[in-house]
């Protein structure tokens, strides 16, 4: 499978991009970035960011694995961060037990869209970034295993 076909996926996630800045700004359904939503400027430098993964992408295909990889380690790692880090700050609250459980509202049907939809992209993207990214630079299984057993005999 060529390069340009493994990460048809990932392109085409950053390609629609302008899709999901429509869908939040115009009609309020945020799904790709919604961990952001508190940091409006923070929001629209990320957006900014994919539009220009997606144009890194379409100009110079054979980096796409690099992009990719790159791109999801920061939206998997701001999913991840933006869900917990409210949780964890309320647990260092002065009074836990009598303070207002306000956190529980924070996962909202948006924030389970934005974490599945964001994060299953994320992993798959990386994954197949890191694999893309092996093969080109010849670190296989099939050649580490090749390797080891002409180390052994």
């Amino acid at each position: 499978m060529s390069i340009g076909n493994r990460h048809s996926i990932a392109r085409w996630y950053y390609y629609i991009t302008p899709l999901f800045i429509l869908l939040d700004y115009i009609w309020g359904v945020n799904v790709r970035v919604n961990v952001l939503d508190s940091t409006p400027l923070y929001k629209s430098l990320y957006y900014g960011f994919c539009i220009l993964c997606g144009l890194g992408m379409y100009i110079v295909p054979q980096y796409s694995a690099v992009v990719a990889l790159f791109e999801s380690t920061i939206n998997f790692t701001m999913t991840v961060l933006g869900l917990f880090l409210p949780y964890v700050q309320y647990l260092y609250t002065d009074d836990v037990l009598s303070a207002d459980w306000e956190v529980a509202g924070a996962l909202s049907i948006e924030r389970i869209v934005n974490l599945v939809l964001a994060g299953s992209v994320a992993i798959f993207v990386f994954r197949q970034s890191i694999r893309t990214i092996g093969e080109t630079f010849g670190f296989t299984k099939t050649t580490s295993n090749h390797s080891q057993q002409s180390d052994a005999g």
